[in-house]
């Protein structure tokens, strides 16, 4: 949207139409002002995507601006039209229901920092559904998009590699938002920089300058070891490509991205598999104890809980480190066994002799709570990768959840569906999710307290906090805009948008953190405002 220079122009926004003689310029003063706050507004959204990457306090700072700018340009007069749009209604209602939910709630605490968490979600569909959306607005709104997390990105590559201490825990990468949301904008970033490439971006320069920002966003996204990023770019690029085939859709630019595509996995298979037979190689090992199951656990091939003389090591290794040998490593794990993984993953006995063959370095890596020497040099991805496969390795032999990435996530599904299913019809109510899920958790008593988490999915924790509404609500949600907008010229955009979506709703609870629910909220309700505004005219 713009404003006219020539005062016997009408704009139109929202079906909302102004007459600048008699509205605004019947006072000149009025008038400029006015346009000086509907321009500062519209800068000032450009701030979230700063606030969104950079943590919790920046993204409610970017938030209060946007509103204070919204309330001065006077967007708040296009609010019956905004109450006339089911969209609207249909976004709101993942809010509302949290004020529904007061109702039969106990903890109002709770319940009121939850409310206050969830604001963007009544936010953001107010903001936008009360502004008209140029598609030049939104196109240079994701432009600075991508840019920005390509700065974030390189910020925390160049901090990790000069700046900080060795980091343990490939999560600890994100310093500013979780590394699940990290990895999920960065997804959504590469798929819009390639679909304005595509679609709008004309100049050359400006083509070549996206491409080598996407391809650098890409690099970092694996050097930062962000897999839920990496692989949900490859499973958002797998249905986009089906889409485009179905849709007859420009046959070079399919071709291009389906051999990219192509060539990424299979180079991401070789990856992984060299990874494999780095840390697991098929090494003779004999062990003397005839348990077999201890007898299964390795580190780069050698057998860990075999020949180990505890006195001698305990021993020494006070001798050398200050943290002593039955406390925890940096990552909270027992050291001892930190120690005793290590020193298998060089080969050595796990004696005093083993012990005097390390290093003043190899001895702050244990400490650090590294269990194995190749660990230290590796990449974020490599050590993802590795300690994904040796999560499922020792659940594959112990059968214990803790600590295990994947299968606790299975386990806290069953937590919550097993909650939703004493409280099928309305739910525990808005505040009263931790009290059920400390109830149900007394059943399990071998889940360690730190391990007692909820439901890392969006869709069960509607389904367990409202019941069966809202779990109807929430589907809705997604499932309405999915089908009813693919008329729109960029419908495509909106499409790989709510993959990531589903995504993000099945393996996080998307919208229990500030950045979290902000970053669904924007481009959610953005794109769905945008695809209502545009007409059929597909360039892709």
């Amino acid at each position: 949207m713009s404003f006219s220079k020539n005062s016997d122009k009408i704009y139109t926004e929202n079906s909302v139409k102004f007459d600048f003689n008699k509205d605004l310029l019947f006072n000149k003063n009025k008038a400029l002002q006015f346009s000086l706050l509907e321009k500062l507004f519209y800068y000032s959204l450009f701030l979230l995507p700063v606030g969104l990457l950079f943590g919790e306090v920046p993204t409610s700072i970017s938030e209060i601006i946007v509103v204070i700018f919204w309330l001065s340009s006077q967007k708040w007069k296009n609010f019956s039209y905004a109450f006339k749009n089911q969209y609207f209604w249909l976004l709101s209602s993942l809010f509302l229901i949290h004020i529904i939910g007061l109702l039969y709630t106990t903890d109002f605490d709770y319940a009121l920092n939850d409310l206050r968490i969830k604001i963007p979600l009544i936010l953001f569909p107010i903001i936008f559904f009360t502004t008209s959306l140029s598609k030049n607005f939104v196109v240079n709104f994701l432009k600075w998009f991508s840019i920005v997390v390509f700065i974030n990105l390189s910020f925390l590559f160049f901090h990790q590699k000069f700046f900080s201490q060795e980091i343990s825990d490939t999560r600890n990468a994100s310093i500013f938002i979780s590394h699940i949301r990290l990895g999920l904008i960065t997804a959504f970033s590469i798929v819009c920089t390639a679909y304005l490439i595509i679609n709008y971006l004309q100049s050359i320069k400006e083509k070549v300058l996206f491409i080598i920002l996407g391809i650098i966003t890409l690099l970092l996204m694996l050097s930062l070891g962000l897999m839920t990023g990496i692989f949900t770019l490859l499973i958002t690029t797998f249905f986009a490509i089906i889409y485009m085939i179905l849709s007859n859709s420009n046959r070079i630019y399919t071709t291009i991205i389906s051999v990219s595509t192509i060539i990424f996995i299979i180079s991401m298979f070789f990856y992984i598999q060299n990874i494999y037979k780095k840390y697991f190689p098929n090494i003779n090992s004999h062990s003397s104890n005839n348990n077999k199951l201890v007898s299964q656990y390795t580190e780069n091939g050698y057998i860990v809980f075999d020949n180990i003389n505890e006195p001698q090591l305990k021993k020494e290794w006070e001798k050398r480190s200050k943290i002593p040998y039955d406390g925890k490593d940096k990552k909270n794990n027992d050291l001892k066994y930190t120690l005793f993984r290590y020193l298998t993953s060089k080969g050595l006995p796990k004696d005093s002799f083993g012990l005097a063959q390390l290093t003043e370095k190899e001895i702050t890596d244990i400490e650090n709570g590294y269990p194995n020497y190749h660990y230290v040099n590796a990449s974020f991805l490599e050590k993802r990768i590795y300690e994904l496969i040796q999560e499922y390795n020792y659940f594959k032999i112990s059968k214990d959840p803790n600590g295990k990435t994947i299968v606790l996530r299975l386990f806290y599904w069953n937590i919550a569906f097993k909650i939703w299913m004493k409280n099928f019809w309305f739910g525990v109510g808005t505040g009263d999710v931790p009290s059920a899920y400390k109830t149900e958790y007394q059943n399990y008593q071998n889940i360690h307290s730190d391990a007692q988490l909820r439901a890392h999915n969006q869709i069960l924790t509607y389904a367990l906090t409202f019941g069966i509404f809202g779990l109807i609500i929430i589907l809705l949600s997604y499932f309405y805009p999915l089908f009813t907008l693919s008329n729109s010229e960029d419908y495509l955009l909106f499409f790989m948008f709510s993959i990531i979506t589903f995504i993000s709703y099945l393996i996080d609870d998307t919208f229990e953190t500030q950045p979290s629910v902000t970053f669904f909220a924007i481009f959610n309700t953005l794109l769905i405002k945008f695809c209502l505004e545009n007409s059929k005219e597909k360039l892709l």
